[in-house]
């Protein structure tokens, strides 16, 4: 019976999408007497949490001696909402079901501990797995310290991403293009290589649909210079960072741009990881181009690979994905999923030592 709300407040949780941002997807049930009083989540960045969604929907009588089923730990701080914990205990909660505890540091354990100083009951371990497959990103930002990183490439049959010319060779089905904007909408930041910005000039935006928080758009560059004319320092649909590896004479005037971040240093894939601890951005997906990501493969800086496989071949001049790729041990991935888009395959995998 438990495992059974634990699954209603799962489906709860999934209902926000990335809605969430750099908060984690939470739902909720509230169960008296064996009957689901009420059901909700939480809703959207910087929203009321999911236990608040259930308890606006009951009376106080109906709150008091209920139990809760929620699939992380209650906060017991002030942040962007007063403390969940507190409110709990307000309401007079007989039991609260946890699915998992909150891996972030201002949370984790102190309110489950809270709730128990106040003496409400507390279960925890429901359906942990299934509730760890929610957020992803946000379980493995506060326990390894850094973002979730994926590798996102389309290729050939031969394993090539672009003839030698440098013009952009269109080698994915528009199958592929519309999964590939649903992955970017998973992510907190996009990163791209100079080539990739001069060949393609790339937006790199979701164009599927309307987001409140899009992915900020990373660009490692020699100079500031090279992105002067392309779109994604012009449009100002995103927060974009120039990472850049030398000082130059556009850095102020691209810094005056709508939402263009000018940065000089030594950005290797440790350095452009940290970064994005620092802004809290809590995954990276990094779509180019073949040196840039050979680098992050060979600082073993991946999770997560997704290759969209093209029935078309381009030959022994072709650029082969990850160039120059060195590493010191194979890096070895658990049994990848493989999706049919159209012409086009999804080989979408996890590296085994990413828990």
């Amino acid at each position: 019976m438990l495992t059974d709300f634990m699954q209603m407040a799962i489906d709860q949780a999934k209902l926000a999408g990335v809605a969430t941002y750099q908060n984690p997807q939470v739902g909720a049930v509230l169960v008296k007497d064996g009957h689901v009083l009420a059901q909700g989540y939480h809703h959207y960045f910087g929203g009321d949490h999911a236990e608040v969604d259930v308890l606006r929907q009951v009376t106080p009588e109906q709150a008091r001696g209920a139990t809760l089923f929620v699939t992380l730990e209650p906060c017991s701080h002030y942040g962007k909402t007063p403390p969940c914990s507190a409110r709990i205990v307000a309401a007079g909660i007989r039991q609260v079901v946890i699915g998992q505890l909150d891996p972030h540091p201002i949370v984790g354990g102190k309110g489950r501990q809270y709730l128990l100083n106040h003496g409400v009951d507390v279960v925890t371990g429901c359906l942990t797995d299934k509730v760890r497959a929610l957020n992803p990103h946000y379980n493995h930002f506060y326990v390894q310290q850094r973002p979730w990183i994926t590798l996102k490439m389309a290729i050939t049959l031969d394993g090539k991403i672009n003839t030698e010319t440098p013009t952009r060779t269109l080698v994915s089905n528009h199958a592929s293009y519309i999964d590939s904007q649903c992955l970017r909408s998973q992510f907190q930041a996009i990163l791209i290589g100079e080539r990739t910005l001069t060949i393609d000039d790339p937006q790199l935006t979701v164009r599927l649909t309307a987001m409140v928080q899009p992915p900020v758009r990373l660009v490692v560059l020699n100079t500031s210079t090279v992105a002067l004319n392309h779109r994604l320092v012009q449009d100002g649909q995103a927060p974009t960072w120039l990472l850049c590896r030398q000082a130059a004479a556009s850095d102020d005037q691209l810094r005056n741009s709508p939402n263009v971040h000018v940065l000089i240093g030594n950005w290797t894939p440790a350095a452009i990881s940290q970064l994005c601890v620092e802004q809290g951005w809590q995954s990276l997906l990094v779509e180019g181009g073949a040196h840039l990501q050979a680098e992050f493969v060979a600082a073993e800086l991946i999770d997560e690979w997704v290759s969209y496989i093209a029935p078309m071949m381009i030959g022994g001049t072709g650029l082969p994905a990850v160039t120059g790729a060195a590493v010191m041990t194979p890096l070895t991935f658990e049994q990848p999923t493989v999706t049919c888009l159209g012409t086009n395959i999804r080989l979408r995998a996890v590296r085994k030592e990413v828990k």
